[in-house]
């Protein structure tokens, strides 16, 4: 009897094994499965009476399934594909995931996706494209660096099936390197030592319970000369077994979600020295007391914020703070138990359940005691490895992986505030067709001038030394500054906010220039960067940097987005912590929002910069070249289809650009559209079918004409009549609804800083200023009021629902004052 039932319990554990069930979890289901049978068939106590039975002798691991998420249950991780691993990450389709990688792989671009691709990847969003881009480029990070460790432990001879499954089995980078770091060097690890000693039998016996004497090991070779040496030999080799088993990892990853840890900072000694001496002058950066709030500081992870993460990491990087993260006990203990219940005692287990089963226990607890036997351990032998290897290894890899993580979530929610701002910024709205003078206005430097056409090309450049300290109604800066104004007949004044803002406002109201043309203060950050860059040297050869900053301000009031993108990202004063963020990350984010503008806004081939060309979907800076090469020589495009006689550019590179290049003079009305030039029969089609022409697209009435013809229209019975999907009829109907373009009316130059307020000598507390929003961070907004640095509308100083955005003109109240701290403010209203 007992006979058959062993049979059918080992074919039970064969049919597990064909299904592809993890050799724990069949045993598992065929334990569970005996225990019902027991309490089915034998006269038993019920299942609580068990539970306590069993209690009272073992610890029983009842989460073991929970261990391990359903989604990694029967998968073999070397089967995984970058798609798998896609869609299990992101939590999307396996089919959308391949159907994404198959339209990267075809060299389709997230702006080409977004528009053109909208039903391939299920209608998803721009922002949620490029989670699922970014996401897909670790993946291949990882796969590439998961084969590169393999062949390098190949190469080196390291490479056993366990660790190999152990590095199949990690999820990401982090996780490889606790596996591979010890594994790297040229040197031996310290458990690579002690199998060189040929004593690993011995300590996979210990492991499993098994007695060894430690005495009868020693030997006269200098590290086996003690039981102390051997020991600690073992212990190397048991922890090494430990920390590289894949289910010890899953478990780590398991209970690391459910642990919460804490970050914690405080001052270092050597910054408190440092405070000592009167003498030492800090600079802004380093000073001390910038981190006060983190001289004793703790919050939970999953309180922190994200520009705390970033300001503990610099005052550490600045030998200020010193920051760790604390891991509570509960960790060890639970980490503890699961290990104990993997490695078994049997020896000392069978004997003692032996002698019971003869004397004690009755023939129906025989299956229970083979369950049994997987549940005591070898407590001794398990807990010292561990000991060793969650100190030595573990700790500190979750240390790091903990405080990693945090930093990439920070990083991550910086480029995100980062990116939303620069959004809004490259889409403040141009000022088309105007003669515009820009001014940097200086002190010691003077005032430089620039003035550029309707086109953004140069007419004049100079420097005027204005007396901004009195009144002299016969100031020769004047009159020079009037001259060339008239001269040139400037529609508009675009003022750097910059050093001399405030007094340059004053001077040009006193000499009565500005009043016939209208001022516009404009942010200058970045403009003196980017005066001595390469590519400002390319447009304006051998020209006086400081010059070319006036132009690059007149720029901006005429083609933000075109003048912006020149500048390096972290300049632009519109993110958080931007400094602190990895360069290569700012410019994917810089890339990324500047292509998702673009696709907005589209491009006119005929006018646009190399800077604003390569960043087109599908071009680069070489084909950039090309085409102003090409378009310089021909006297410009005609047509998109001209795009193809551009050396370089072949047809993959054509689909990917063609939408977002216009042609908006061209003998092709449909050029001057988002339509691309795959569905331009479909759109001739259409504008048949609701008896619209479209050689009278750029006529005012044909907007309206086909919102009247299009209030009803049913959109899946059209799309099918006229062969294609629904998302290419909705852009073609949404192409046609667009309006012409119409000239920009000067509708927003107001004044924008209060007239009376003009330094910081002149604020009080109480005192009401009007300012500009100039960035917007996730603990308030920065205001310009025109009197030096920015002052701060803390998120709790917004009152209501009131939230300002980028460029939004507001008024403020002064709650705090400039000394010691950033001038703090209040939030009175958003003005019109």
């Amino acid at each position: 009897m007992e006979n058959t039932k062993k049979t059918a319990t080992k074919r039970k554990l064969q049919v597990l094994e064909m299904e592809g069930v993890p050799k724990r979890t069949r045993v598992k289901k065929t334990m569970d499965s005996e225990k019902s049978e027991i309490l089915k068939t034998e006269k038993l106590p019920d299942k609580s009476k068990l539970k306590k039975v069993l209690k009272k002798n073992i610890t029983v691991d009842e989460s073991f399934e929970e261990t391990v998420p359903d989604s990694q249950k029967n998968l073999d991780t070397k089967n995984w594909d970058e798609a798998n691993i896609l869609s299990f990450e992101e939590k999307v389709p396996l089919e959308l995931a391949e159907r994404f990688i198959t339209l990267l792989n075809e060299g389709c671009t997230l702006p080409f996706i977004a528009r053109y691709r909208k039903n391939v990847v299920d209608y998803m969003k721009p922002d949620r494209l490029q989670e699922l881009y970014e996401s897909y480029q670790k993946v291949t990070q990882f796969t590439k660096k998961v084969k590169s460790v393999i062949e390098t432990l190949k190469k080196s001879k390291k490479l056993t099936p366990q660790i190999e499954q152990s590095i199949l089995n990690a999820r990401n980078l982090s996780e490889l390197d606790l596996l591979y770091a010890p594994l790297k060097s040229n040197s031996l690890s310290l458990a690579e030592r002690a199998r060189s000693l040929g004593i690993e039998p011995f300590a996979v016996k210990a492991l499993n319970g098994e007695n060894i004497e430690l005495h009868k090991l020693c030997n006269e070779k200098d590290e086996m000369l003690t039981v102390e040496k051997v020991e600690s030999h073992i212990t190397h080799i048991v922890a090494d077994i430990i920390y590289k088993d894949s289910r010890v990892l899953t478990e780590m990853r398991s209970l690391k979600e459910q642990t919460r840890f804490i970050v914690q900072s405080s001052q270092t000694k050597s910054s408190t020295k440092e405070k000592k001496d009167d003498n030492k002058k800090y600079d802004s950066k380093s000073d001390p007391e910038t981190y006060k709030i983190y001289f004793d500081w703790k919050c939970p992870v999953q309180f922190v914020k994200s520009y705390q993460i970033l300001a503990v990491n610099r005052g550490e990087d600045e030998k200020i703070l010193s920051v760790k993260v604390v891991i509570p006990d509960w960790f060890y203990n639970r980490l503890e138990r699961y290990c104990l219940t993997l490695w078994k005692s049997n020896h000392w287990v069978k004997k003692g359940l032996n002698d019971a089963y003869n004397r004690l226990i009755k023939p129906w607890l025989s299956r229970q005691v083979r369950y049994c036997l997987t549940l005591w351990k070898s407590n001794h032998w398990v807990k010292k490895g561990l000991n060793d290897a969650y100190n030595r290894l573990i700790k500190p890899w979750l240390s790091r992986q903990v405080r990693s993580e945090l930093t990439a979530a920070a990083q991550k929610e910086a480029v995100k505030t980062f990116t939303t701002n620069l959004e809004k910024y490259l889409l403040t709205e141009p000022i088309k067709n105007r003669t515009i003078v820009g001014l940097d206005p200086g002190f010691k430097a003077g005032c430089k001038v620039g003035i550029i056409n309707a086109n953004g090309e140069k007419l004049d450049a100079c420097t005027i030394y204005p007396d901004l300290r009195r009144h002299n109604v016969n100031e020769h800066a004047a009159k020079q500054l009037k001259e060339i104004i008239n001269k040139h007949r400037v529609d508009l004044i675009g003022l750097g906010n910059g050093t001399a803002c405030r007094e340059t406002e004053t001077w040009l109201k006193d000499h009565r220039i500005s009043e016939n043309i209208p001022v516009i203060i404009v942010p200058e950050q970045g403009a003196s960067i980017y005066s001595i860059s390469k590519e400002a040297q390319k447009e304006h050869p051998n020209m006086d940097p400081n010059l070319i900053s006036a132009l690059s301000i007149a720029r901006r009031v005429l083609d933000p987005l075109g003048e912006l993108i020149k500048v390096d990202p972290k300049n632009l004063g519109v993110g958080l912590y931007q400094h602190d963020i990895p360069p290569k990350m700012l410019e994917t984010a810089l890339d990324a929002t500047v292509e998702k503008v673009v696709s907005l806004v589209g491009v006119d081939i005929n006018t646009a910069s190399q800077a604003m060309l390569r960043r087109i979907s599908g071009l680069n800076d070489s084909r950039a070249k090309k085409i102003i090469a090409y378009r310089q020589e021909k006297g410009g495009f005609t047509t998109r289809a001209e795009i193809l006689k551009v050396s370089g550019i072949g047809k993959i590179t054509y689909q990917q650009c063609a939408g977002f290049l216009k042609v908006l003079t061209g003998t092709e009305p449909l050029d001057a559209t988002i339509i691309h030039p795959e569905s331009y029969n479909i759109a001739k089609l259409f504008a048949k079918k609701i008896n619209v022409n479209i050689k009278e697209l750029s006529q005012s009435h044909f907007p309206e004409s086909v919102e009247r013809k299009t209030v009803n229209i049913d959109l899946v019975a059209t799309s099918k009549d006229l062969d294609t999907d629904v998302s290419t009829l909705e852009l073609i109907i949404n192409a046609f609804k667009q309006k012409p373009y119409e000239d920009n009316v000067i509708s927003f130059c107001r004044p924008v800083y209060s007239v009376t307020i003009q330094t910081t000598d002149q604020i009080a507390n109480g005192t009401t200023l009007t300012g500009v929003v100039r960035n917007v961070v996730p603990f308030g907004c920065f205001v310009d009021c025109g009197v030096g640095d920015n002052g701060l509308i803390h998120r709790s100083n917004l009152g209501g629902n009131q939230t300002p955005k980028l460029g939004d003109r507001v008024s403020v109240t002064v709650i705090g004052t400039p000394k010691p701290k950033k001038l703090q403010l209040k939030l009175e209203k958003i003005l019109n």
